[in-house]
């Protein structure tokens, strides 16, 4: 579960941000219980940051996400001491589907996601791969005022799911690599 959920990390800006621009998604294993929380922050310009944490509340890494254009975006992600772990880069088609190209901290290739919206755009499909191109797994999200996802592995056995409202419903986000595709 933790490769899946683990690179998702984010950091969290310190300026202050209206309710709309803010949000907390709640990450749940396949039996319902808790094991991380994301605070997200969006910024000016497209920009995302936010802070991961365990079941506990500890802070276990960070992330941050730049977009250029509108189109592609770029994501560092940090372990909890701030070293570089890894990245992720997302360009974006006019239709709302998007891939996903995800690296180590080194700048090797760990795999890569493809994702497309639903007909009304409440919702997407994310299928993904490892270096070799082979189905590491899948996630679904639904959001219309509020956020589902639930996330399976190469097989379609459910991993977990989290929810989340406010900004975790709309817009851009940091990609998150699923199991299979190694930090």
């Amino acid at each position: 579960m933790k490769a899946i959920l683990l690179p998702a990390l984010f950091s969290f800006a310190l300026a202050t941000a209206s309710p709309a621009q803010t949000c907390r998604e709640v990450v749940r294993d396949s039996s319902g219980r808790i094991v991380q929380t994301i605070e997200r922050q969006k910024q000016a310009g497209g920009s995302e940051r936010a802070v991961i944490r365990d079941a506990s509340g500890r802070i276990i890494g960070t992330a941050t996400t730049q977009a250029s254009g509108g189109v592609n975006t770029h994501t560092t992600y940090r372990d909890a001491s701030g070293r570089v772990t890894g990245s992720a880069s997302t360009t974006t088609s006019p239709g709302g589907s998007s891939r996903t190209t995800y690296r180590k901290g080194n700048g090797s290739l760990t795999g890569s996601a493809s994702t497309t919206t639903t007909r009304f755009g409440s919702g997407a499909r994310t299928q993904f791969r490892n270096a070799s191109g082979r189905l590491a797994g899948s996630e679904t999200t639904f959001g219309n005022g509020t956020m589902t996802r639930t996330r399976r592995d190469g097989s379609g056995r459910i991993l977990g799911s989290s929810a989340g409202t406010g900004s975790c419903a709309t817009g851009t986000r940091v990609p998150v690599p699923p199991t299979g595709i190694k930090r």
